[in-house]
Parts: structure tokens; C-alpha cells; sequence
């Protein structure tokens, strides 16, 4: 069965936006839970070098300038090109999606986010990628074919 370019750019996206999330909830999870252990040092009269605080927002901005490279990264990787439209849903995707369940994840760094808004997170961004696609190089454009009843050269 012969597979469309449109559906073969959204099974690409697919794939790269799965695999950006996992990782981004990755560095989110551990960074929080570094936090905690930083918060649980602190109370107990140790230090591990940093506060709680400190560790938690570097855990949200690491999360969150990592998603944008993760997903151009993947896409290029892939040879797509034009994927800044993915990148952009992707991003603000993911911080609205991470703004909404840290309360959640920083009480219990270990907990997956809720999987209904993790997938509408990557069916969003995986449908983005089928809005802005690349043009065909192939055909000649229009400008650079001889006007009809033309001689040509």
C-alpha cells in the first residue's frame, strides 16, 4: 500500500513528538524529584548544594527549552523540512500542558501526567506537521516555463 506524503510527515511527527515527551517528562520527573531531595536534605539540617526551589525551576525550564530542540531535532533528523509550525504547537503545547499538572507531578515526582491531556498534547503537535508542508521541488514553477504561443530559446 502506497502511503500519501501528508501521512507519512504525521507518522513522522508522531513518532519524534512520543519520543520528545517521553524524554521532556523525564528531565521534569528528575528534576523535581532532585528537588524534593534537596527539600528533604534541608529539613534535616543537610545540604546537598542548592535548595528545593532552585531545583524545581531548573526542572521546569529544562523540560520546557528542551521540548522546542527535541522536536526540531527529530524532524530534521527525519528529513522534514518547514517544521516550524510543529515546533511552535509543540512548545506552547507543552507548556501549557506542564503549567497545568506540576502541582500534581512536584507533589509526586515518580507520577506519570494524567495520559488524556498527554495524548491531546501529542495529537495536537503530531496534526500540526500536516498544515505547513514542505513544497514540491520536482515541478517547474510557473515563472520559468515559456508563456504559450512563446518562442522558445
Amino acid at each position: 500500500m502506497q502511503t500519501t506524503p501528508v501521512a507519512r510527515r504525521l507518522g513522522k511527527a508522531l513518532v519524534v513528538t512520543v519520543i520528545a515527551a517521553a524524554l521532556s517528562h523525564l528531565l521534569l520527573s528528575d528534576g523535581l524529584s532532585l528537588s524534593q531531595w534537596q527539600q528533604a536534605a534541608a529539613n534535616v539540617g543537610g545540604d546537598l548544594g542548592g535548595s528545593g526551589d532552585t531545583a524545581s525551576s531548573a526542572a521546569i525550564v529544562n523540560t520546557l527549552l528542551f521540548m522546542p530542540a527535541a522536536l526540531w531535532a527529530g524532524m530534521r533528523l527525519l528529513r522534514e523540512r518547514r517544521v516550524y509550525l510543529t515546533v511552535a504547537v509543540g512548545s506552547i503545547g507543552w507548556f501549557v500542558t506542564v503549567g497545568n499538572y506540576i502541582d500534581q507531578l512536584s507533589v509526586r515526582p515518580s507520577m506519570v501526567m494524567p495520559l488524556g491531556p498527554l495524548a491531546l498534547f501529542i495529537a495536537v503537535t503530531a496534526l500540526s506537521s500536516a498544515i505547513l508542508r514542505p513544497r514540491n521541488r520536482s515541478a517547474p514553477s510557473p515563472s520559468l516555463q515559456p508563456a504559450a504561443g512563446a518562442p522558445a530559446q
